[in-house]
């Protein structure tokens, strides 16, 4: 049961966390050797997610460029396009940001961008979970009813646009409940430590915590339910129509052949899968723990926590290379 003099509804002490609230200089947050190494990763990370999203990227705009004089582009390489232009996006954002953000352990930057960089940080995390989803149901479509597909030429124009608007409506929280805080130091100094959090930004507790619930399951819990039935829906139909007829696929009278168009997909669509799970769950399962427990802090240590948190810039490294292999 939390009583009424938690932070989060506690007004007064709201005021003096943002203002003069002592703070022992020993216990000011510093630049660990754990942390140390976590910076050297993440901006190695970021260097290489960066080449091999950027050099995907203008492989696909040759590939666009030849297509203008003939026919259209297909819906994979549209699709691989927003996909790879949203893991740019995550890359150029988040990893630099967080990657400056431990090193300078408090935000000198000032409320306005602590604001904005906040929304664009959960924006372009928000952008490349729901372009995979995207991909999941367009494929699964395309095996389970193609010829619908191909009579709704537009759809994953309309699929993909949805994703980016969603994605900025979805973030636009942020903008509100980060905000800067000052803290004091033992003398009454007020300033000695400037931080961009939400602290006291929700009237109740539970405020807090719904939130927190939402975005975690706008960002995984519904992706990854989505991919699954996908990925479901298509190994299904893949055996029920292998059993009828083992050397040709044929789904609502569209033939293609089994080893290299169907069976690359069914491969493609489960390293969707793989990739998800192994980079974000450890993100969120220490996120979720933390949520109900502040104290994990302490019950973790600083090299398994910051080890398991670089697992989710693993993902924009590794969807160029999966994407790349099985869809080219």
């Amino acid at each position: 049961m939390v009583s009424g003099a938690s932070p989060e509804q506690d007004p007064s002490h709201c005021s003096a966390a943002n203002s003069s609230a002592p703070l022992a200089q020993g216990s000011l947050p510093t630049l660990t050797l754990s942390g140390k190494i976590r910076v050297t990763m993440t901006f190695l990370l970021f260097l290489l997610s960066a080449t091999f999203n950027a050099c995907f990227l203008l492989k696909l705009q040759k590939w666009t460029q030849k297509k203008e004089k003939g026919r259209k582009l297909s819906r994979m390489k549209v699709l691989l396009k927003h996909l790879t232009l949203a893991n740019l996006l995550e890359t150029l954002i988040v990893m630099p940001l967080d990657g400056l953000w431990n090193v300078t352990v408090q935000w000198h930057a000032g409320e306005p961008l602590c604001k904005v960089l906040s929304y664009l940080k959960l924006f372009s995390m928000y952008a490349p979970a729901f372009m995979v989803v995207v991909i999941s149901l367009d494929r699964s479509l395309a095996i389970t009813r193609p010829l619908a597909l191909q009579n709704h030429g537009k759809l994953e124009q309309s699929m993909t646009g949805l994703a980016w608007i969603l994605s900025s409506v979805l973030a636009g929280p942020q903008l509100y409940i980060f905000k800067m805080i000052y803290l004091a130091d033992g003398s009454g100094h007020t300033g000695v430590f400037s931080q961009c959090a939400t602290h006291c930004s929700f009237p109740r507790w539970w405020h807090q915590a719904f939130y927190n619930l939402f975005t975690f399951s706008c960002l995984f819990v519904v992706p990854l339910l989505i991919m699954l039935l996908c990925n479901a829906r298509i190994i299904l139909t893949l055996t029920r129509v292998l059993r009828r007829d083992p050397h040709k696929l044929q789904l609502n009278q569209s033939k293609n052949n089994i080893p290299r168009a169907r069976l690359r997909t069914l491969k493609m669509t489960v390293a969707f899968a793989t990739s998800f799970i192994i980079c974000w769950t450890p993100y969120y399962v220490l996120g979720i723990w933390y949520w109900f427990d502040p104290e994990m802090l302490n019950k973790v240590s600083d090299p398994v926590n910051h080890f398991f948190f670089l697992f989710a810039f693993l993902n924009p490294c590794f969807d160029p290379l999966i994407y790349g292999y099985f869809s080219l």
